[in-house]
């Protein structure tokens, strides 16, 4: 391959993403950061009598997919990832998960919500799409997370002695199945 057949010379920036968890619809906008998790395929050592050598590994670990994001004002993103992280737990009562299967979440005001999902009623996971677009903003990769579920919800720090405002944020962290990646533009 020599220089000339390199076609799009533009590096890829880190402002040209969009991230969709579908069970989630106030959490979506306010989302930061995000990162691609690492893909891991371990390794078996064959011995050798000078030394060992590595063979292919036969299974995929896929590292923890880390997504930051600001609070809204009434805390509604938030909210979602707790309340989803609380009904997979149930730590009050087990109608929690019951609920959870049944399609049904409560939002802060305690009003029942339906959960929107592209999975059939009974499944606890979400679908996530992280969109990679192009410097003109146009569609380039999909990476699709199968059976999405979050693992860990970070502390918000709410402090008065900041001089600037600095609004708050927190990061969630998700564990899923497997990822594929789809050229879409």
């Amino acid at each position: 391959m020599s220089l000339t057949d390199i076609k799009n010379r533009n590096f890829q920036s880190p402002l040209n993403f969009e991230f969709r968890v579908d069970r989630l619809t106030d959490f979506n906008f306010f989302v930061q950061k995000i990162n691609i998790p690492t893909l891991n395929i371990g390794t078996a050592n064959m011995a050798t009598p000078f030394v060992n050598l590595p063979m292919l590994g036969d299974h995929a670990q896929f590292g923890e997919l880390t997504v930051e994001f600001k609070l809204d004002e009434g805390m509604r993103g938030w909210y979602e990832i707790f309340s989803w992280m609380q009904a997979i737990s149930f730590p009050e009562r087990q109608s929690q998960y019951g609920d959870l299967v049944l399609g049904k979440t409560k939002n802060l005001d305690g009003k029942v919500k339906p959960t929107y999902t592209t999975r059939s009623v009974g499944d606890i996971y979400g679908q996530g799409i992280l969109t990679i677009n192009s410097s003109a903003n146009n569609p380039l990769v999909a990476i699709t997370f199968v059976d999405i579920h979050p693992i860990s919800l970070s502390e918000a720090i709410f402090d008065t002695t900041n001089t600037e405002v600095a609004y708050v944020s927190c990061s969630v962290g998700f564990k899923y199945d497997y990822y594929t990646v789809e050229k879409i533009g």
